[in-house]
């Protein structure tokens, strides 16, 4: 089941992003997104438990991702899929884009959903590492 996430998921919200991030507390107060308009963030529940988010901030007829997780145990189940086809439908979205490190695995899945790199960003995150611009024209 797919909903908008409550201030109710908050520790399983954390939990999930601190796999993305070791700061992800810091960089994410789920309690100040949650009040944004134009910020979303959809959680996929399995026996009411939350196993994956997608957090998008939406500009009118696309959005960006901003954070997509999917919890170790229940990846490659198509579950990153459903939210990235939920979001899409829910606001009749024209396109999504998203940053992704340069050597994460994950690219090839968003090139397998359509996404295409459009550029480098050098030095985009902490580390010092460069990060590929994907749009998704829907």
């Amino acid at each position: 089941m797919i909903q908008e996430l409550s201030i109710n998921d908050k520790n399983n919200y954390y939990k999930l992003g601190i796999e993305l991030n070791p700061n992800f507390m810091r960089a994410y107060n789920i309690d100040v997104v949650l009040q944004k308009e134009f910020e979303k963030i959809y959680g996929y529940y399995i026996n009411n438990e939350l196993i994956a988010f997608i957090h998008i901030q939406i500009m009118i007829d696309e959005a960006d991702i901003v954070n997509i997780i999917v919890d170790k145990k229940y990846r490659r189940n198509g579950i990153a899929t459903k939210l990235i086809d939920y979001v899409i439908k829910k606001y009749q979205f024209k396109a999504l884009n998203l940053e992704v490190k340069e050597n994460n695995p994950a690219i090839n899945f968003y090139q397998n959903l359509g996404f295409k790199t459009l550029r480098i960003i050098p030095n985009y995150y902490s580390d010092g590492k460069d990060a590929k611009f994907m749009k998704k024209v829907i």
